[in-house]
């Protein structure tokens, strides 16, 4: 199978929630070819079955071959956020705010806001000690 056929397969697996399907195309894609695109699709499908180190290390990978890559960082801060990790979701989310379309943009401002919310108390508390 043609490289760009199997990676429109492995997203067609993914869309069908085929995560552990998908991972195992885009294993075979990334032994041929590395690219930033290829990591963090991987890691897209390794976080939606909650295998965050390993989705962490594919995020990482995808953003060290291709800096800023929107899907990469936006997804990365979304696993960030969902393991209360908000200051590097905040970080990550900010960094990448640039790079979105004006329709992205708006929700990844709404998800720094509910992180900074999530820092607020943790804030005040540190204040009173």
């Amino acid at each position: 199978m043609a490289a760009k056929s199997q990676h429109n397969y492995a997203v067609f697996l993914f869309q069908q929630g085929r995560y552990a399907d998908a991972i195992m195309q885009f294993d075979e894609l990334l032994q041929e070819q590395q690219t930033g695109e290829m990591w963090s699709d991987w890691a897209t499908a390794q976080f939606a079955l909650s295998n965050y180190k390993e989705a962490e290390r594919g995020f990482r990978r995808a953003l060290e071959l291709t800096p800023g890559l929107p899907d990469a960082a936006v997804n990365f801060g979304a696993m960030l956020v969902s393991l209360n990790r908000w200051r590097e979701a905040i970080d990550m989310l900010e960094g990448v705010l640039p790079r979105l379309q004006p329709e992205e943009r708006s929700s990844v401002r709404a998800l720094v806001e509910q992180c900074r919310a999530q820092l607020a108390p943790e804030a005040q508390s540190f204040a009173m000690r």
